[in-house]
Order: C-alpha cells, then structure tokens, then sequence
C-alpha cells in the first residue's frame, strides 16, 4: 500500500533510494524513481490500488503516497491561478498547490498522505496533520534520509538496525512525546503536522498546523450546531469511500453514525449497498453485540457479513514487531489482522471505522472547572445544577470547582496520594515508581487540564497509527476514520465547552445529533461494551512463558522473578495481561538481536 523513500546527498545517488524501497517489500513491488539535482525521490505501490505517484515537472519533482481527499476542491481553488495544465494524480495537485502557496500548503490538504518535494537544491517533506501516515529521517553531514518506515531509512542510511533500549523502555511505561525516536538507533520520527527542510546546510522543522488555535473559537446556536455537523460528517464519508467500501460496525454509537451518513452516501455515488464487517463473540454473552449490530445493519440497508472472534493476541508477535520495527503498546495486532484479512477476502479494500471519536467530541476531562476559571459563570451554574440532579455527591462537585484554582505543587501531592488508573491497577511485578514518573514530572497546571484534553490526540508519536498503516499493507486494506477528517474534527475543536459537553453524560452532544438518524435503542444505551471476557479466554501463557524466559536485557523496574510467579499462576485480569503481553513484544524486538 505504497511507500516514500528519499535522499539528499552532496552528490546524486539512486542506490539509497533502491535500498529503501527494497527494505519494505509488504508496501508494494511497483517502483518509481526520480532524480532532480542532488535528490532522489523513490515511491513503491502495489500494481492494484495505487496509492502513490510521482509528478516530474519543470520546477519541481513530488512525491505523493496515500489519499488526497479533498482533491476536487484543491483543483477549484487552483483554476485561474496555475500557469499550466494540471496533471491527473495527486502529486501534480500539491505541486501546483506547493507552488502557489509554498509552506501553507500542507496545512489545505485533507486525507492520509506522506508527501516529499524537491527543486533539486532542497527538499520539503510532511505527512498528514493527524499522523496517519508515517514518515522517518535521518540528518548527518549534508546528507538526508526520509521514508515511510525506520526500517527504510536505516537501510537507505547504511546504518545498522539495532534496538535504542531508552526508547524501548520510554514505549514500555509510555514515556512518550512528539519528539519520542524510532525503537530503531538513529532514526527520528517526523512529528504529526510538520513540515520538515533539508538542504546542504542541515534540517529544520515547523508545525504546519496547530489544532490549538480552533479552541472555542465558534458562536453557534443548537440549531447551527446541528447543520454544520451533518455537512462535515457527510463530507468525511464521502470524501473516503472508493466503490470497493465497508464498515467495520459495532453496536456502540461511533461506528453506526458513520454507516448512517456513509450507507446512503454509498448507494448514491456507487450504486450498491455499503456492506458491514463485524466480529462476534458467541462464546462469551457478556461482549455479545450482534443484537445492536444487527439492527443498525437492518436500519442503514446493509448487507452484513461477520466472524466469530479467533484471534490469538500472542501468535506470530516476533514477526509483528519486526514488522513494525518497535513493540506497540496496548492493542491487540492479531485481532486488527484478522479483521482486516476478512475484509479483503470479501473483496473489500477500505474499511471506514468509528475509530478515534471519543478524542474528538468526547474528552470530558475538568469541564467544570474550565468553565470557573474561565468565568462562566451561567454555563457553570448549569452543570452543577445537572450533575447534582444525577445524584453526583456535593462534596465532588465542591471538589472539581476547587481544583481550578489548584497549583501544581498540590496536584503533585494529589497524584501522589490518589495515583492515576494505570498507576493504581498496575501488576506487583511493577515499580510503581517507574509508572508514575511521567504523572509526576509533567503536572498539568489547573488551567491547561481541559485544553490537553482536547488536544490529547495530537500529542505524542502516534506508535498505534504507524504499525496499523504497516498492517494495512500487509493485509492489502485501507482503513478510513471519518470522525478524523480535519474539517470534522475542527469544528468540535472549535466548539465552546458548555456546546461540547451540554451534560455530564458519556456522548451526550453526539447523541443528540444523531437522534432520528442512529436507532434510539443504540443511543439511549447505557452500558459500553467490555472485551474482557474475550481477551482473558484467549491468553497465552506458555508463549508469555517462551517469550519472557531469561531475558538477556531486562526492562528496568520489573521483578522477573514475581512476573514468573504470576504466570505461573495462570490467573492474570485483563490490566496485568496488557502489561505482560507489551513486555513479552519488547523482548521480543530485542532477541532479533541476541
């Protein structure tokens, strides 16, 4: 599913380019190489689906991997202005876009894409705002690498591949910011929204986008509210659906509102149905969603097709993480794999998902207390009056309004006698210490705790996206996240807090509208769905055993001796299985080299 490679040498050279598109051979044999004065600019692709191209122009060669969504519109604003004919790919669209507008560009781009241009002395390149394709570098002496994967830098860099264990144990106790390297010695990440410059001279970057600037920036009554928000979400839909479509649908709300814009939309451009993917869990009722998903299936007119869950979370984990050059915390890879092969067996090739829209309309963290310090005093009247009528005790509520005024000293104290959730529920195997270091050290003063919130998506290297962009390849799909697209996700941005959260109840501004479009039985639901049952029934101890067995290095603040016990005792939640299995795959990257 296409990859970038590029080099800037004092000299021109195709072989670094060659030796980074031959380092990920699961992103597509098709190549295509540039050179223009000292760059050289490479893309690969699978010979079905493009998903890269190369526009080789008088002034200017680019390089384009991923999805221009909004390309239609980019070519109307650039009518009149562009001084020759546009080209029909993507990659002749950010010319005349890069041309005209130079470093705004990246920012008037929507979709998922990786981009590197050159005039042949330097080289620009950037990915899309919300990080959903990946791209590395390395800077050294006058020379310059950038490519999809770390992997491929290294490669193009004649360096060797070797595990940075401080970027491991960052991973592990998610230690993690924008500036957080490749798991892989000497390879940067190129942050979410920045436009890296490399020339003779060295590199330099800047963001091309700051989310942080559309904070409460909107005046808009209920009924506008409405309106915007049906526009946005049927331009997110449609601007990602090729004809060769599905929906992954749950029973919760987030993916059943993308099927009621999207199964519509679907019929309307492509004349067919828009199909549902879904995994079902028959052997454990407590995770049983078929009912939910059935009917929203029933109310969209979708043909459903589904699975029972099979997965095994710690089957082939040496090979993912070589894969994707690094252990990725948290998810389970073999539940993403096995969804996406269904799909591509059923002959679908993109996947549109409810993915990420808790980050976007739903970040309920100290809501009152932004509205007190921010002196609104209606809208905080408003909220203490409904979180009293919900039976909320005086005294919590007394609580939030205090800690608006709370300094970062008390709040140090505070996390220490009252630790977070992954402080408090971590294994005895763990130094506590270790966990709640990154708590401790960073405390967010009272003002910015709702503001980080909102902006928690955007913040940090986005290790999920990288390795599911790599799985997508291997799988031969594409998954699209509606409720990521950028105008979307602007507009709630911009929505004053008291809009954003009108009540104290879980989705409460989604709900409402989306009622008479989603069936009420899903949004008056009650109870989110826990796959705990599901993960515990599929624990591997014997592989957790292999996996941990006398490590050669050992990842400081864990007693390998209580973990040992503690599988042993076949008996591990969900929580302390998390954490074992995200050790197991570190430790798994580092014995491809021991």
């Amino acid at each position: 599913m296409a990859s970038l490679g590029v080099s800037l040498l004092p000299s021109a050279d195709r072989g670094p380019v060659e030796r980074m598109l031959a380092a990920a051979p699961h992103r597509g044999s098709r190549a295509e190489i540039v050179v223009r004065g000292a760059c050289t600019l490479g893309t690969s692709d699978d010979p079905v689906g493009a998903e890269a191209w190369i526009a080789d122009e008088p002034d200017l060669a680019v390089a384009f991997t991923g999805r221009l969504d909004n390309s239609d519109e980019l070519r109307k604003l650039l009518e009149g202005e562009n001084e020759r004919p546009l080209g029909d790919s993507p990659a002749s669209v950010v010319a005349a876009l890069f041309r005209r507008r130079r470093g705004d560009a990246p920012a008037l781009m929507r979709g998922s894409f990786a981009v590197a241009i050159t005039d042949g002395e330097g080289m620009w390149a950037f990915r899309d705002q919300l990080g959903f394709r990946s791209l590395f570098h390395r800077v050294e002496a006058g020379r310059t690498f950038v490519a999809s994967e770390a992997k491929q830098v290294a490669a193009g860099a004649r360096i060797a591949r070797e595990p940075d264990t401080d970027v491991l144990e960052a991973i592990f106790y998610m230690e993690l910011d924008d500036e957080t390297p490749s798991a892989l010695r000497g390879v940067a990440r190129l942050p979410k929204a920045t436009l890296l410059f490399a020339d003779a001279r060295g590199a330099r970057r800047r963001p091309y986008w700051r989310p942080e600037s559309l904070l409460e920036t909107a005046d808009l009554s209920e009924d506008e509210i409405r309106l915007r928000f049906e526009h946005l979400m049927a331009q997110a839909v449609e601007r990602v659906m090729t004809g060769d479509d599905c929906v992954s649908l749950s029973g919760g709300i987030d993916s059943p509102a993308v099927a009621a814009f999207a199964a519509p939309a679907h019929l309307r451009l492509f004349n067919t149905p828009l199909p549902a993917l879904s995994a079902l869990y028959p052997d454990q009722p407590s995770v049983d969603e078929s009912g939910f998903i059935t009917l929203a299936a029933e109310a969209f007119g979708m043909p459903l097709f589904t699975y029972d869950r099979a997965a095994k979370p710690m089957e082939d984990l040496t090979s993912w993480v070589d894969l994707f050059d690094g252990p990725v915390p948290t998810i389970l890879v073999s539940d993403a794999h096995e969804h996406y092969t269904k799909a591509r067996e059923l002959g679908f090739r993109t996947m549109l998902t409810g993915e990420i829209a808790e980050f976007v309309f739903d970040m309920r963290t100290d809501v009152l207390p932004h509205l007190v310090r921010q002196g609104r005093l209606g809208p905080t009247a408003r909220r203490v009056r409904t979180q009293l009528a919900k039976g909320v005790p005086a005294r919590a509520v007394v609580r939030q309004i205090a800690s608006a005024l709370e300094p970062p000293s008390i709040a140090r104290v505070i996390s220490r006698r009252n630790p977070p959730f992954q402080v408090s529920r971590a294994p005895a195997w763990l130094d506590k210490t270790h966990i709640h270091r990154s708590v401790l050290r960073a405390p967010r003063p009272a003002g910015a705790r709702w503001r980080l919130a909102q902006l928690a998506a955007f913040i940090g290297p986005g290790l999920t996206m990288e390795s599911d962009e790599v799985l997508q390849a291997v799988c031969g799909v594409r998954t699209r996240r509606p409720w990521a697209d950028v105008d979307l996700w602007s507009f709630f941005l911009s929505l004053p807090a008291e809009a954003k959260h009108p009540d104290s109840s879980y989705k409460g501004l989604v709900r409402r509208l989306l009622r008479g479009r989603v069936p009420d039985e899903i949004l008056d639901r009650t109870q989110k769905t826990v796959f705990n049952d599901s993960i515990l029934a599929r624990i591997d101890y014997a592989e957790l055993e292999r996996l941990l067995e006398g490590p050669q290095w050992r990842m400081p603040g864990v007693d390998y001796r209580l973990l040992d016990d503690r599988i042993a005792a076949r008996d591990m939640d969900v929580p302390e299985f998390i954490w074992a299995k995200d050790l197991a795959a570190t430790h798994a990257f580092v014995s491809l080299w021991t």
